[in-house]
């Protein structure tokens, strides 16, 4: 069944003006849900979705991940205009968190999971309070919750917790953010109590 998919009235008039004869627009949709928008024909294995006038040629893999998609035109408050795309197919962002959002977390009532990505021996130089070693025992823990559960990763910078708040992202997890600047911030910012290194 081929997906149902949503193109305003503005990309349709921008797609209309920019086609040539026997042209298509091409929707490309990656495992990871990046996008890529072209003029193309259809080939062999090819889906076709009409969509508000216009013919959308998607490859196999990408009919999987489009249904329900909606394509707009846009412009931004500083006149830079293109193409929107909304997903609902796509895996929830992940956010970014400050140290001071972070420590207002720490402090509410809200249930969520601190995460620390780093080695057992970085760890054992500091840690931010109420956070868990993410090792081999946790991570099947966590696969075990629900996917609305807040999961919020730190490392020593935020880079290999970005990897691995990415990682619980594509097993399902919806609501996941990365503490920018990891430990390194925390401890500038929020605690330095926390050592540094």
């Amino acid at each position: 069944m081929p997906p149902v998919i949503h193109v305003t009235d503005a990309a349709a008039a921008v797609v209309r003006q920019a086609a040539r004869d026997g042209a298509a627009l091409r929707l490309t949709i990656s495992p990871a849900f990046q996008y890529e928008l072209r003029l193309d024909i259809p080939r062999e294995g090819d889906s076709i979705v009409a969509a508000n006038g216009l013919d959308l040629v998607l490859d196999a893999d990408s009919v999987g991940r489009a249904d329900g998609l909606t394509l707009d035109y846009e412009t931004d408050e500083t006149g830079e205009s293109g193409f929107t795309i909304d997903n609902p197919n796509a895996p929830a962002p992940v956010f970014e968190i400050t140290p001071e959002e972070l420590k207002e977390l720490l402090a509410s009532d809200e249930e969520f999971r601190l995460l620390d990505v780093r080695s057992p021996a970085e760890r054992a130089i500091g840690k931010i309070d109420g956070s868990e070693l993410l090792d081999e025992a946790l991570h099947d823990e966590l696969m075990t919750l629900d996917r609305e559960t807040l999961l919020v990763f730190y490392c020593h910078h935020g880079v290999r917790s970005q990897a691995a708040a990415q990682y619980f992202q594509r097993a399902g997890f919806r609501r996941l953010c990365n503490l920018a600047g990891g430990i390194e911030a925390w401890s500038l910012r929020v605690d330095p109590s926390v050592p540094r290194y």
